[in-house]
């Protein structure tokens, strides 16, 4: 959800895009685009982008790098917005149980919030407390990245009144109420942890989507969606999925370079090709055997995708 300029990660988005897509007609149309106030970012060459969001009734909970934001996609307006110091790198929002839980990646930390902003709870992602690591007094809203992370939670969910959050260093998804955890998921980082009724479903970074038993967090399929590539093109950085009744939708970012490359090894001969894919949401057939069809994200100015939800 973002317009790529150049340059590292934590500098490289310029704006923050909300993209409708009509999957009949292949119409991509862009809803929002947004930039993150100058008191909430950093000072110079601030990144902007958003990451994962969620349905909260007839509103979108979306949220930046530092904010959350409460978004009417009918009107395509930004209701209000939800900023704290300890927001750096967020990656997901969603309300459980009637708070707001945002996952704030770059502190290792999931915190559960009111709705005027006040924390109610805070969660580790790494078995320790943040604070040993990080300053509570410290606006982190201005530093640009506080890599490397221990854990690097990018995702929340809850199954059976259980809170987890997805971790993509360990490549598994962590309890908050308890810290029991799912097995590794996955021989690469992963992402998001989508319930149905078929279970929980995980991607990761290069290709494989993940169906998890939901209650003992067993893996019980891993499927790899490179094979559709004979050329073997990268796929690209695969991120959001959404099932549906006759498919499965799968999000693609562009490749883009990272100076972590000790944890991208998969992206080593991604990076030397001339033209990485683009952005785009691939629709797959129900088992993934079968690519259904695909749409380019990027004309509509998006260049990385972190979720894909119905409209």
């Amino acid at each position: 959800m973002s317009r790529l300029l150049r340059r590292d990660e934590w500098t490289s988005f310029e704006r923050a895009v909300l993209v409708e897509l009509d999957t009949d007609t292949g119409r991509a149309r862009t809803v929002l685009e947004y930039t993150s106030p100058r008191d909430a970012c950093p000072d110079e060459d601030p990144s902007i982008l958003f990451k994962s969001a969620s349905w909260d009734g007839d509103e979108l909970l979306l949220c930046t790098q530092t904010e959350v934001l409460f978004v009417d996609p009918a009107q395509g307006v930004v209701r209000r917005t939800l900023s704290l110091p300890w927001f750096n790198d967020v990656h997901h929002v969603a309300r459980i149980d009637g708070r707001l839980h945002v996952v704030s990646t770059g502190l290792d930390l999931v915190l559960v919030l009111d709705d005027d902003g006040r924390v109610l709870e805070e969660h580790t992602a790494t078995g320790e407390s943040p604070w040993l690591r990080f300053d509570r007094a410290t606006d982190y809203r201005k530093i640009h990245t506080t890599k490397p992370h221990r854990a690097h939670p990018n995702y929340v969910f809850a199954v059976d009144g259980r809170r987890w959050t997805t971790r993509f260093e360990p490549h598994d998804a962590l309890c908050l109420d308890d810290g029991s955890t799912t097995e590794v998921l996955a021989d690469a980082p992963i992402h998001d942890g989508v319930l149905d009724a078929e279970g929980l479903w995980f991607t990761a970074v290069n290709g494989r989507v993940m169906q998890v038993e939901p209650t003992t967090g067993r893996l019980l399929a891993r499927h790899d969606l490179n094979r559709h590539q004979p050329d073997g093109t990268p796929l690209g950085w695969c991120r959001g999925i959404r099932r549906e009744p006759d498919r499965v939708l799968v999000g693609f970012s562009r490749l883009r370079p990272s100076l972590f490359a000790q944890n991208l090894s998969w992206l080593r001969p991604a990076l030397k090709r001339p033209e990485p894919l683009p952005c785009r949401v691939t629709a797959y057939d129900r088992d993934f055997g079968r690519v259904q069809a695909s749409w380019d994200l990027e004309p509509a100015g998006m260049s990385a995708i972190f979720s894909i939800l119905p409209a």
